[in-house]
């Protein structure tokens, strides 16, 4: 049962790691590229400038999905903390949990929203749309890891 208590931090670890990506992803200009063309969220750049865009609804749900993946790394560190291992009804803790899955969650789905708003712009993708995929992905498995835990720490009288 006490390995168990490490699940929730694997899953802000890797809540980290999908933040550290999507803060990358966000602020670089490969979105897309093209040949000597590539463009981000903000920027569409060429061979020898680079012009500032508005990022749209692609960037809209992109930042919040950064922000959700922030919070919810605070509450699953937090819920991590506050779980007492001999008090099967801490409400905090299982309400931050509870909060810190939905966020993880609605921050992979605002992921996706943004790379499907940004896809039709152009056709060829780059580096930075690969790490908010991959970002979309983490944000999943901690979601999965803060979950488990959650059931097994909730339910089984240690």
């Amino acid at each position: 049962m006490t390995a168990l208590r490490v699940f929730p931090f694997i899953g802000a670890a890797v809540t980290v790691a999908a933040v550290v990506l999507a803060i990358i992803g966000v602020s670089t200009t490969y979105w897309f590229s093209s040949g000597i063309k590539h463009n981000g969220l903000w920027q569409q750049c060429t061979g020898v400038e680079c012009l500032r865009t508005d990022g749209g609804r692609a960037a809209g749900m992109a930042i919040t999905a950064l922000i959700a993946l922030v919070v919810a790394t605070i509450l699953a560190v937090f819920t991590g903390f506050t779980r007492n291992k001999s008090d099967a009804s801490n409400n905090l803790a299982r309400l931050c949990g509870i909060v810190s899955v939905v966020l993880l969650f609605s921050s992979g789905i605002l992921i996706a929203g943004s790379l499907y708003a940004a896809i039709g712009a152009a056709s060829a993708t780059g580096y930075s749309f690969t790490l908010m995929s991959i970002a979309q992905f983490l944000s999943f498995l901690a979601a999965l890891l803060v979950a488990h835990w959650m059931g097994h720490s909730f339910t089984v009288i240690s």
